[in-house]
């Protein structure tokens, strides 16, 4: 691959924000609504796409930042991309994801739904199935944000992840398992399939997942991020709406950062039982968000 595409598909170094303390010695978090395609998973997608073949045809399913970010980074190699989303998925998201070029099919149902229609579609058309977090080519570009942590402001004491299916918490474990650092995976009250998986023993599927975080909302997470996460010994806490409003006014009113639902999950846990001793990072994981709905949140 050329000097010229690489540097097209790097991600963005993206700002590291310190807060007022909320009741901990220091407080940061890591703005992916800076990132391309405005979260956090353009960063796995780009590191799949470019190791991709030339010709390649890909399709996916997604609940919104996947698929936009895999968009981004499959036009910049020119290669067409189909997306099964459901048909709740935010216009914003939508939006996205058609201006870089992929081709959007709404679908009655939720996540699981779609990615049935989608391998479905990549075995009758020899086309690339690109999961959403069960992937390790996508897991191993998510550590590229923990890296730019450490780099910029050094380790912290706890890092809250949020987790939706659960490959940015498995980056997470991969780059800072063996640091100092102590990892929690922040899910919805509404979709804990990760916390209920890790209680069981194994992975289990929730029968609904539904709620204001569309990128929480996977019914059943990954197998190697269950995994990593069973062998870390992962803590999961969950965060309801009210919590996640107040993240998401605290975020814009200190930092101008414009969060979503699920973006804001990870800075919400840490409100709740702050530790004077230490420092902690969250994971502000995207901003795609509609201007209703986020005039809704912060308002309401």
């Amino acid at each position: 691959m050329s000097v010229q595409l690489k540097e097209r598909l790097q991600p963005i170094r993206t700002r590291v924000v310190r807060l007022q303390p909320h009741g901990w010695r220091d407080i940061l978090v890591k703005d992916e609504t800076r990132q391309i395609s405005g979260a956090f998973k353009y960063r796995g997608n780009a590191h799949k796409v470019a190791g991709l073949p030339a010709g390649s045809t890909l399709v996916t399913a997604s609940t919104g930042n996947h698929a936009s970010g895999l968009a981004e980074a499959a036009s910049a190699r020119g290669l067409p991309l189909r997306v099964f989303v459901p048909r709740t998925t935010p216009l914003a998201k939508r939006q996205r994801i058609t201006g870089a070029g992929g081709d959007v099919v709404l679908v009655d149902g939720g996540y699981d739904d779609c990615e049935v229609l989608a391998r479905r579609y990549a075995d009758e058309n020899t086309a690339v199935f690109v999961h959403s977090f069960d992937d390790p080519d996508i897991i191993e570009g998510h550590r590229s944000l923990y890296r730019e942590v450490r780099e910029e402001a050094g380790l912290p004491d706890a890092a809250f992840v949020p987790v939706g299916g659960g490959g940015l918490v498995a980056a997470g474990i991969a780059e800072w398992g063996d640091a100092a650092t102590r990892i929690t995976g922040v899910e919805y009250q509404g979709a804990p399939a990760m916390q209920m998986s890790l209680r069981a023993g194994r992975r289990i599927t929730l029968e609904t997942a539904k709620g204001l975080p569309e990128g929480l909302l996977v019914r059943r997470i990954g197998a190697r991020s269950f995994q990593a996460c069973k062998d870390y010994g992962l803590e999961v806490r969950t965060v309801d709406d009210m919590e996640l409003h107040r993240a998401m006014r605290i975020l814009w009113a200190e930092a101008g950062i414009r969060a979503e639902g699920a973006g804001a999950a990870a800075f919400a846990a840490a409100l709740r039982n702050p530790d004077s001793r230490k420092v902690a990072l969250c994971v502000v994981s995207g901003g795609n968000i509609d201007d209703q709905t986020w005039s809704d949140c912060i308002l309401g």
